[in-house]
């Protein structure tokens, strides 16, 4: 048994690799431990690295092994939760997430999952409570500011916003995502104290992640002032950084797509159950205008918006995994249930994760009663649009204009592949032509989904519901033209991308 100073040490050395992401190694380190010594940081520390790994399963065995020592331990019973979120069984999650609570009811760690988990399945209100309640505990908590600041930007309550990023900043100026994020709900003009502070904060040593949020941040500020060089140079900047940092090839995805058409070829001929809830698939690009077709959708009556999921995407990595696995129902029936987490009730479902057309073979077959809309938009301001936006980790193809051509190129080519079988599933929304023409654009969208007309679809930006993606601007307002041949401000550092397309 080792005694307490050796725990330490042995806890510093691990955390520093997992600090450092030597999962493996955590893991093999505490597989060997915990032969002689159960103590709890070895537990949470090898399910750390599982969850950190996508080994969910194990993660799961860990804490299930980990609670016969200690059923009552609140951290165990907080990370088992973690794992079946990150696995999107949200009710198990929720369930040891409360169980948690009940040992400890001011576990702030426990509070802050529960929160996100709420948030996740459109409970904003609780979840608003729960972050509120961990402040009142704990106010320089510095991750619940900024998901607040997350979720009244989603709200469009930008006063609300910038108060909890300004608080970020005052309690930690280095937190330069609190900038990116001040900079987004902030309108700046010529002399702007806040511009000032971020281009200050470049001058000293920095991280290559604080640089990119400021980089961003920066970009925004000039292009509301309209100076567009200074804005460009500190964009192409941000973008070089993470284009270093990801190392991304396009090969990758074109690889990717070649399996899934295999695989798509031993799925063709099944046919699966008629599912009973219709759901509408919204695909496209990035920035093509999916958020907001998806607002005006989720506005009527009938339709309940689910927003950017990862639910097919997580189903076919796992059947790509398994080369036995063809099984058309077990994919309704999984995709079914995780979007009964959200929304229990028979309305019309909306799903708009960005890459689900790379399946939409696989939607169409393991879900015959849902609908496509494929929304397209300029190439130039598409592609324009995609590089001025800082986009998560997991999309790694935005940040060098000649990738997004070639993205954008093989995102055509998907279309066409896919509309050789389901032409007449898919219909085609222009962002000019909605734009341009609303009314009669929307009309025709209702008719493609089988609804009857709602006039809330003409008000969409009076739809409370929160936006989760980075259209949450864009998308809160009445429709608006200004999005059309917006690249032409910029025209002059885009030659490689206007080749690309001319």
């Amino acid at each position: 048994m080792k005694n307490k100073l050796d725990i330490k040490k042995e806890f510093e050395i691990l955390k520093k690799k997992l600090e450092q992401g030597k999962y493996q190694t955590v893991i093999n380190e505490c597989k060997k431990l915990l032969k002689t010594n159960k103590h709890e940081i070895f537990f949470n520390f090898l399910c750390i690295s599982y969850q950190n790994l996508g080994r969910l399963d194990e993660a799961i065995s860990t804490m299930n092994d980990a609670l016969k020592t200690n059923p009552r331990n609140s951290n165990f019973l907080n990370n088992l939760g973690l794992s079946y979120f990150k696995k999107i069984e949200y009710k198990e999650a929720e369930k040891y997430y409360y169980l948690g609570l009940k040992e400890n009811q001011n576990n702030l760690q426990l509070l802050n999952n529960l929160a996100n988990l709420k948030r996740e399945i459109y409970q904003i209100d609780m979840a608003l409570d729960i972050f509120n309640k961990i402040l009142s505990l704990q106010k320089d908590a510095i991750s619940v500011h900024i998901n607040l600041a997350g979720i009244y930007q989603g709200l469009n309550q930008k006063e609300n916003s910038k108060k909890h990023c300004l608080e970020v900043l005052k309690l930690n100026p280095e937190i330069t995502l609190a900038d990116r994020m001040l900079s987004q709900v902030n309108e700046y003009k010529k002399n702007d104290i806040h511009l000032i502070e971020m281009e200050n904060k470049l001058k000293k040593n920095l991280t290559d992640d604080q640089k990119v949020h400021l980089y961003f941040g920066i970009f925004k500020a000039y292009d509301d002032i309209g100076n567009y060089r200074k804005g460009f140079q500190s964009l192409e900047k941000g973008n070089q950084l993470l284009k270093k940092n990801f190392k991304y090839q396009v090969k990758e995805d074109k690889d990717k797509l070649k399996d899934l058409k295999k695989k798509f070829v031993n799925v063709y001929s099944q046919k699966s159950t008629k599912n009973k809830k219709k759901i509408l698939f919204i695909v496209g690009m990035p920035r093509s205008g999916t958020t907001l077709v998806e607002q005006i959708l989720s506005s009527h009556k009938d339709v309940f918006g689910g927003g950017e999921l990862v639910y097919f995407q997580s189903i076919m990595n796992e059947i790509l995994k398994d080369e036995n696995s063809n099984n058309l129902d077990f994919i309704q029936k999984k995709y079914l249930n995780y979007i009964s987490q959200l929304d229990p009730s028979n309305k019309v479902f909306t799903d708009k994760s960005l890459l689900n057309f790379h399946y939409i073979g696989f939607i169409k077959k393991a879900l015959p009663n849902s609908k496509i809309i494929n929304c397209t938009r300029n190439p130039l301001d598409n592609c324009w649009s995609i590089y001025k936006h800082f986009f998560p980790s997991n999309i790694r193809f935005v940040n060098n204009l000649d990738d997004i051509s070639d993205y954008y190129k093989l995102y055509l080519n998907e279309l066409d592949h896919w509309k050789k079988s389901f032409d007449k599933e898919i219909f085609d929304l222009n962002y000019e032509d909605l734009v341009g023409k609303p009314e009669g654009q929307i009309k025709k969208l209702l008719d493609f989904c089988e609804l009857d007309w709602d006039d809330n679809c003409l008000s969409h930006h009076k739809n409370p519901r929160i936006i989760k993606t980075l259209s949450f601007s864009q998308a809160n307002r009445p429709i608006y033209k200004s999005g059309i041949m917006s690249y032409k401000k910029y025209e002059k550092y885009l030659y490689s991308l206007i080749k690309n397309f001319s």
